[in-house]
């Protein structure tokens, strides 16, 4: 009987030893989830972390930037100081200037980057309240959502959780919502099934959402499984939440992932609650053409003693990850939503030889097309919003041997007449028709 009350407290004293460690571990593992949600772990940094190097240094207005007499851009400097040449090339611009301007969107925009060093081919915006004024904010800011294009993301998070290009779904529905009946099995209604790079292929909501909700979703907590490649940090490590380090000022594209599952699953499906810029769409499909390496972006074509972007590159996607997602980029174009912009009735490539890997995306919002602080909403909230057809493509090519990215951005009056992937294609055509002498090298990866 004396050894009862002493062995009770022998347990209590156990347990409270217990208590007291479970609470330090939960609390080691919210630093290390704070840590992978700033995207710095196993060696991947942060758009801002990557953007520290000599070109972000460099600082440029788009007032200063001006056509030289031989119709090469050039930035203005101080008294006394020659022009700084630029990346742009003129007949890039002027092609993508022109496919803006027959389009007679209310806004748009196309960039074109060079995937081996980051020089910026083309950057133009137009207004159609003044189609020949350059609008470059409209290339540097974030004022759409990401739309579908924000599958690219929750693809290759999916990956590094260890889903397949082949993994399968069975579904019903997707094709412009996402209910809370796609998130669950329904043997009755579930007569289709397709694989991941389907649904990125066509963009098929159901099968994106389903696949984030079963792996994604719960890696918001502090539970050890979030110490994974969540979605959030995937968003993180390629550039959302940061603005992207550039010679002109940008705007940060951003991502909110709510807490409840079903709008959870809208978010990673491409539903609202994302902005990007169209410079950011074309970075995006830069690194994965990269096999996930980072790129430096720069507009200066020389930076009198200052190092290029040798040495800076570091690493944002696994390199398997980034290759499994731009091997189902290549569906969008092939079998995809993409498809008709780049093939005619009878299948031919308008593009000969030339494939090309992308991702379409359109939603429908409300947005001031007069204000270039306004940004796009889901509902109106000012009486001098327009109903606007948002539409994207952003992708590079040659798909196998990677020499440019592309981004392209349409808010389209409805009823609108052409999409975002059809202005690529004309930009795309352009370019691959030039003089050898005036493209970008192709991208190998070291």
């Amino acid at each position: 009987m004396l050894r009862r009350p002493s062995a009770r407290r022998h347990v209590a004293l156990l347990l409270c030893i217990t208590v007291v460690l479970l609470l330090a571990l939960g609390q080691a593992l919210r630093g290390r989830h704070a840590a992978l949600a700033a995207g710095a772990i196993g060696g991947h940094s942060s758009a801002s972390e990557r953007g520290q190097g000599a070109r972000a240094r460099l600082r440029l207005e788009p007032a200063q930037i001006q056509v030289d007499a031989r119709g090469a851009y050039v930035a203005r400097r101080g008294e006394g100081q020659a022009p700084l040449p630029l990346t742009i090339d003129a007949r890039v611009q002027r092609v993508a200037g022109e496919a803006l301007a027959r389009q007679n969107a209310p806004l748009g925009s196309v960039v074109v980057l060079g995937i081996e060093d980051g020089r910026v081919l083309a950057l133009e915006g137009r207004r159609q309240a003044a189609p020949e004024a350059w609008a470059p904010e409209l290339a540097l800011g974030a004022w759409a959502p990401a739309a579908s294009v924000f599958k690219v993301v929750t693809a290759a998070a999916l990956v590094a959780q260890g889903v397949t290009p082949e993994t399968r779904v069975c579904y019903h529905g997707g094709l412009r919502s996402v209910e809370a009946t796609n998130l669950v099995p329904m043997p009755r209604l579930d007569t289709d099934c397709q694989t991941l790079a389907f649904g990125l292929a066509k963009s098929q909501n159901a099968i994106l959402a389903r696949l984030a909700h079963d792996h994604l979703y719960g890696r918001l907590d502090n539970s050890a499984s979030a110490l994974g490649a969540g979605l959030e940090r995937t968003a993180r490590a390629l550039g959302f939440g940061a603005a992207l380090p550039f010679e002109l000022p940008t705007t940060a594209s951003q991502v909110s992932l709510p807490a409840e599952p079903l709008p959870f699953a809208q978010v990673a499906a491409g539903f609202w609650q994302t902005s990007l810029s169209p410079l950011h769409g074309a970075y995006l499909a830069a690194v994965i053409a990269r096999k996930g390496l980072d790129l430096p972006l720069h507009l200066a074509a020389e930076e009198p003693g200052e190092p290029g972007p040798e040495g800076q590159v570091s690493r944002v996607l696994d390199e398997h990850t980034a290759a499994a997602v731009g091997a189902m980029m290549v569906g969008t174009t092939r079998y995809g939503t993409a498809r008709h912009g780049f093939h005619d009735r009878r299948g031919r490539a308008y593009l000969g030889d030339v494939e090309v890997a992308g991702k379409t995306g359109s939603l429908s919002g409300w947005q001031r097309i007069e204000d270039p602080q306004a940004t796009a909403s889901p509902t109106p909230t000012h009486p001098e919003d327009r109903l606007l057809a948002y539409s994207w493509f952003v992708g590079y090519a040659p798909a196998d041997h990677p020499a440019v990215a592309i981004a392209v951005l349409l808010a389209n009056d409805r009823p609108w007449r052409r999409r975002a992937h059809e202005l690529a294609r004309e930009v795309l055509a352009a370019y691959f028709t030039a003089p050898a002498a005036a493209k970008p090298e192709v991208w190998a990866r070291r």
